[in-house]
């Protein structure tokens, strides 16, 4: 598995949830020039983190993050974890999860006009995830015992959102968003280029109504703490990796078809037995 981050408070909620969970240090290891954190062994897969820059393109952006990761780690499913923008303050609250069932990508416009006023049309695609790891994560939810797991369309483009009008303007295009954020594009466009599943899991951290920097701290580390501890239970809960008669696949072994999950049963303490 390979975990994807932005920030420097994503990526040190990632590394705490998954020390405190395996008892070991993430261990820092170079692979073809690109610097990974081995986050240990999690329900037979082992975990690994690879940190990207802002945005989706671009050098070190998320779509080139994403594809050199692949290569060296030859990973089953890359899941990127983090913090976004919600949308509506009456039924969303700040640390909600986010669960990308599909992406809307707004950078790609056809801007023209109509009756002599402007007309924008949106021309990106709108990529669905894995179905494979979008039920995994709703299989995992129905065992969660924390913050509020909402699954639906998540807005992403390159611009860091901070503007009520422009925000009122995106859920124009798509009504049904429940979030947005600045990666996902380069999450799903490595991808499928490189035939990986992927599934973009994010918290909520403001509103981008022009009050981000109001308590800024304490808002991005509750939601990027939300999004890695939900990530790591879904990890645990069920099995993304392996089969019953066959042993976890690491890096090393040769890439992985993605097929063959263990038949398993889930306690309600979320322990998995496997038949």
């Amino acid at each position: 598995m390979l975990l994807v981050t932005v920030t420097k408070v994503e990526s040190l909620a990632v590394l705490t949830a998954f020390e405190q969970h395996t008892g070991q240090q993430p261990r820092l290891k170079t692979r073809r020039d690109q610097t990974f954190h081995d986050l240990g062994m999690v329900n037979g897969a082992r975990v690994w983190l690879v940190l990207s820059e802002m945005g989706a393109g671009g050098l070190g952006g998320a779509q080139q993050a994403v594809a050199k990761g692949i290569e060296a780690i030859q990973p089953a499913a890359v899941i990127m974890v983090g913090i976004a923008f919600g949308v509506d303050a009456k039924w969303q609250k700040i640390g909600d999860i986010l669960v990308a069932e599909n992406l809307r990508l707004y950078d790609l416009q056809r801007v023209g006009t109509d009756a002599r006023k402007l007309q924008i049309v949106l021309r990106g695609a709108r990529p669905d995830s894995s179905r494979r790891l979008l039920g995994t994560c709703k299989n995992a939810e129905l065992h969660w015992q924390g913050a509020t797991v909402r699954f639906g369309c998540v807005l992403t483009g390159d611009k860091l959102v901070d503007n009520l009008d422009f925000r009122a303007q995106l859920r124009a295009f798509e009504p049904e968003a429940i979030g947005g954020e600045m990666e996902g594009a380069g999450l799903y466009a490595a991808c499928q280029d490189k035939k990986v599943d992927w599934l973009l899991v994010k918290a909520i951290c403001d509103w981008a109504d022009g009050e981000k920097e109001v308590d800024r701290k304490p808002r991005q580390e509750l939601a990027a703490r939300n999004a890695a501890e939900f990530v790591l239970h879904t990890l645990k809960t069920v099995p993304l990796i392996g089969s019953a008669d066959s042993h976890p696949r690491s890096p090393q072994t040769g890439p992985s078809t993605g097929k063959g999950i263990a038949a398993s049963t889930v306690n309600i303490a979320g322990d998995v037995h496997f038949h």
